[in-house]
């Protein structure tokens, strides 16, 4: 049993990893639609694309189901859970918009770096609300990977005050990614994956539409490329990065897979640099090497503990 478990988290940890790539192609393509959307439209068409997948996914689904004479999951849930599934959607929403704001004040590499400092909050929220402690091991990696993003933040420093908006921008989105990832993980446990992300999709979408017309921004881009972009980043990001994401919290922690989500400013900056030949510094590769050994040791400290946990839950 332990030898199943351990390979359940193999394979869930192996998803989260494809999960997060896939991700960090989203600020690629926001930059391409930046041009035509403003962060709240860029956030609002991802999710609204999003959640016309997710709603054809669960209605293909459903009618499989049907077909197949298999019976189609209805259980009742507390007043709570339900709450939590359009909550999920609006941190979400104000996650993606925050981070598009910082990436139209500084670069990629950077407000993936901030944007990944969520394990810090994830790690405080599974303290405080759960009672979750953490080994030596564990504490040590988290140390050094966000002693990574910040030696990567110092390679990148430029003194400007947009600098210091776009990082204070970046740095909200990190706690609202910990929130965001704190709610997953709960509401992973009473309801599929796409029935997560197709709530998460329309209600972020349906709360920034109002924001958009009251601030006549447009709402959908006007050049082939803009809507190229989007749609990638809405089926790429949205719909397969983040649903692999969510599937993984079956056997993964909302910490686990925050950590995971250092990955993605290697990815987006190794992206950025090839397609938009951002200059990365020295001191960025640092940085980079720093946050990959942080989250080695992390994850060592994190896995067996989650596992030994899923087995006593199925005692």
């Amino acid at each position: 049993m332990l030898f199943n478990s351990y390979s359940k988290s193999a394979i869930a940890l192996t998803i989260c990893f494809i999960g997060v790539f896939a991700i960090s192609f989203g600020s690629i393509f926001a930059k391409f639609c930046s041009h035509d959307l403003t962060p709240q439209g860029i956030a609002f068409g991802r999710l609204l694309v999003g959640a016309i997948a997710f709603s054809l996914w669960t209605s293909g689904k459903t009618v499989y189901q049907r077909l197949q004479s298999k019976p189609v999951e209805n259980k009742p849930h507390h007043p709570i859970t339900l709450l939590l599934l359009p909550l999920a959607g609006i941190l979400w929403m104000m996650t993606l918009a925050t981070m598009y704001w910082a990436l139209e004040q500084t670069s990629v590499a950077i407000t993936t770096a901030l944007h990944n400092l969520s394990p810090i909050f994830t790690s405080f929220g599974a303290w405080w609300l759960w009672g979750q402690k953490f080994d030596r091991r564990f504490l040590l990696g988290l140390g050094l990977a966000i002693a990574g993003v910040f030696i990567l933040e110092l390679g990148e420093m430029q003194i400007s005050a947009s600098r210091v908006q776009g990082d204070g921008f970046a740095i909200l989105s990190a706690i609202l990614l910990a929130a965001y990832l704190l709610i997953l993980e709960h509401l992973r446990t009473k309801f599929a994956s796409t029935t997560i992300q197709l709530w998460v999709c329309s209600t972020g979408a349906a709360s920034s539409l109002p924001l958009l017309l009251l601030n006549h921004e447009p709402v959908f881009p006007q050049s082939s490329q803009a809507w190229f972009a989007m749609l990638s980043m809405a089926m790429v990001c949205q719909f397969f990065g983040h649903g692999l994401l969510t599937f993984s919290l079956t056997s993964l922690s909302s910490v686990t897979v925050s950590l995971v989500h250092l990955l993605e400013p290697v990815f987006s900056a190794f992206l950025a640099w090839v397609i938009f030949w951002e200059y990365l510094s020295f001191w960025t590769w640092v940085g980079f090497v720093v946050v990959l050994a942080g989250l080695y040791l992390t994850i060592l400290g994190e896995m067996p503990r989650d596992t030994l946990e899923s087995d006593l839950e199925r005692v």
